[in-house]
């Protein structure tokens, strides 16, 4: 099991008493590993700041469990809390910068101070991290000689400096431009994978989101599923979605929705598609092509899961070089393959062709079969269900296709005909990342 460094069970947390009590978390649960970078996303007042201030020990803990570095903080002594403090970096909005020192003075002092250092080598490491974030011709400089975006880089330096086992931050990039903004959480993140420190960090900057491990949603102090926090979303789901999946974010919380949300998911995100494809929006926008590909991935790989398939893929016709290649393939472990294959030979090769499903139980006794990919990767076909997918009732572009049912019975055809519903929602995405591709290429 992971390092984890920050464990929340069941935490809520109010304000005031009496009649003036307000409420503002509910029932918080999460957890973050050494290593982990995790983005806090939620309109203002949702209490992304309140849980920040309570994982930090900066606010006592007053229900549910909430431990930080090993350590339970409800009911903690005072001096316990400071020792946690004293291992966290803060990052928050008001810089706190103390006016009669420099900048290299400021976060000397909190190095010194908290790390034991000696005053030269506080220096020194003050000095590091100054250059660090850009502020080498600052050293000397007071905080009324900064402007606010240097002054918020002085804080970031010295809440790094000291090498905490945690990081929180609350809008860091919120006065930084955005090469400056970029700088800054692209140190926090070598800092996150090269000494294992847990990063929470509260931002409404889209522009830094796929720095993330892992995006939480908090909305009127609750913490949503992915699923309903894209819901809730002001934007368009695949909007939403091109401006917060980063790598396999995407893939991971559609492999852990349950058949109804994941019914739910695929019938918005369908319809988001679609409309895309009649008004074309967003086609010259290269993150949201990217966030198809995610998207289509991900959805072949758990309607895979829903049938029990072993392997999954998604494969589209090349008809310049008369092949089928694979926009969606898995490999040993889950892992992406990439597969070119004849587009008139084969299973895939015939139902591309004919438009007509093949559900196969013994795929060497079949006339059709074209074992190359077999022999080149290794593994032993045993039963194939393949259905088409084309557009607006047009030829076929594509195929999706399911390999060895798992516990080794052939595909029924019950698979088949819930494969077919699927492929169809598979074709409108399909169909408008195409349209979308073909529209960054002529842009």
């Amino acid at each position: 099991m992971a390092d984890r460094l920050i464990s929340v069970e069941h935490v809520s947390h109010a304000f005031g008493g009496g009649s003036l009590r307000k409420q503002i978390l509910f029932e918080i649960t999460t957890a973050v590993e050494a290593g982990e970078i995790v983005i806090l996303t939620g309109p203002s007042g949702s209490g992304k700041t309140t849980l920040l201030t309570l994982v930090g020990a900066l606010r006592a803990t007053q229900e549910g469990s909430l431990r930080v570095l090993g350590q339970e903080l409800r009911g903690a002594s005072q001096r316990t809390l400071v020792q946690v403090r004293r291992r966290i970096g803060f990052i928050f909005q008001l810089h706190n910068l103390l006016d009669a020192l420099t900048a290299a003075q400021n976060v000397a002092m909190g190095v010194q101070r908290d790390g034991g250092l000696s005053a030269r080598a506080a220096r020194a490491r003050a000095r590091e991290m100054l250059v660090s974030v850009g502020l080498e011709s600052r050293l000397d400089s007071f905080p009324e000689q900064l402007s606010g975006g240097q002054k918020q880089r002085v804080a970031i330096a010295r809440a790094l400096a000291g090498r905490p086992r945690i990081i929180l931050a609350d809008e860091p990039t919120a006065s930084l431009d955005r090469q400056a903004g970029r700088e800054v959480v692209d140190r926090i993140r070598a800092l996150a994978k090269q000494e294992g420190c847990a990063v929470v960090l509260v931002t409404h900057d889209t522009r830094i989101l796929d720095i993330a491990d892992r995006i939480v949603h908090l909305d009127e102090g609750r913490l949503s599923s992915f699923a309903e926090a894209v819901r809730a979303s002001t934007q368009h789901l695949l909007g939403t979605l091109a401006k917060s999946a980063s790598g396999d974010e995407v893939e991971r919380q559609v492999a852990d929705m349950s058949p109804p949300e994941f019914t739910t998911f695929l019938e918005q995100v369908t319809a988001e598609a679609a409309q895309a494809l009649d008004a074309m929006r967003l086609a010259a926008d290269a993150a949201f092509t990217t966030v198809l590909e995610q998207v289509l991935r991900a959805i072949v790989f758990k309607v895979g899961q829903l049938l029990a398939a072993d392997r999954a893929s998604l494969l589209l016709a090349d008809e310049e070089r008369g092949e089928l290649w694979s926009l969606v393939a898995q490999e040993n472990g889950g892992q992406p393959l990439e597969v070119r294959i004849s587009a008139t030979t084969g299973i895939s090769g015939r139902v591309y062709r004919t438009g007509t499903p093949l559900n196969v139980a013994d795929a060497y006794e079949s006339p059709d079969f074209n074992p190359d990919v077999d022999r080149r990767t290794g593994y032993r076909t045993r039963s194939v269900l393949c259905v088409p997918i084309a557009e607006h009732g047009q030829r076929p572009f594509a195929v999706m296709t399911l390999l060895n049912k798992l516990g080794g019975e052939p595909f029924d055809a019950r698979d088949e005909q819930r494969l077919g519903t699927f492929a169809g929602s598979v074709g409108v995405v399909l169909a408008t990342w195409h349209h979308a591709r073909r529209a960054r290429a002529g842009a």
